[in-house]
């Protein structure tokens, strides 16, 4: 592994760390949802999460273009 693709893999890790935090706020502002009505509702973070997931993934398993492989 080259330089390179560390820092792609630093990169990569570190957006997964903002889709944490991004879901630690979403599930808190649905808890509080439930909270006040007093009953557990539709996981609706799911849907951005999920969609959030997606393409983070599919960033890391599509060749990106522009540059050669040296393989």
């Amino acid at each position: 592994m080259d330089e390179r693709d560390r820092k792609e893999l630093r990169e990569w890790i570190e957006e997964w760390r903002y889709w944490l935090g991004g879901a630690v706020i979403l599930s808190a502002i649905w808890g509080v949802q439930c909270f006040r009505r007093g009953e557990l509702r539709f996981y609706w973070p799911l849907t951005p999460l999920a969609v959030w997931a997606a393409v983070l993934i599919a960033v890391a398993v599509w060749p990106r273009g522009g540059e050669p492989d040296d393989s």
